[in-house]
């Protein structure tokens, strides 16, 4: 007999990225060219073993765990001249950028006897965040009414 419970736990601990995907640094860039570079640097995090586990056999069920992944990115450079009050001039330019991605366990296929099976994976964590600030929501917004009469 399949233990979901504790299998699911087990299979979402084993997510990751493929091999051959390294983290992106964006310390050393030093140009548009740069950026480029690191931009398609994204596209290589989305291939098919990052989305759908590689399949696990336990008795007579197959198992694969799908997840969402989430990659943002934002770069800006900048380039200008000018006086100071001395009458001198200069001229500089600059840029930065910062990015992050993150990924979750949110389904997993069980192939078996009993045909195929989608069993999603609550985070329960997430649903109590969104609760509490729904409440607080509505709680600022029934304080805000009534100031109002």
């Amino acid at each position: 007999m399949f233990r979901r419970n504790r299998k699911l736990t087990e299979i979402s601990d084993d997510l990751h990225a493929p091999d051959g995907i390294e983290p992106l640094d964006l310390s050393d860039l030093h140009g548009e060219s740069d950026a480029v570079g690191a931009i398609s640097k994204l596209f290589d995090v989305y291939q098919p073993g990052v989305v759908f586990s590689e399949p696990i056999t336990v008795d007579d069920n197959t198992v694969i765990t799908a997840a969402e992944v989430y990659v943002a990115m934002g770069l800006g450079f900048g380039h200008g001249s000018g006086n100071d009050d001395d009458g001198g001039s200069g001229e500089g330019s600059g840029g930065g950028g910062g990015g992050g991605s993150a990924g979750r366990p949110v389904a997993a296929i069980i192939i078996g006897p009993k045909g195929v099976q989608v069993e999603p994976i609550v985070d329960v964590t997430k649903i109590a965040l969104a609760f509490f600030t729904t409440i607080g929501a509505m709680f600022m917004m029934w304080r805000a009414m009534r100031r109002q009469r």
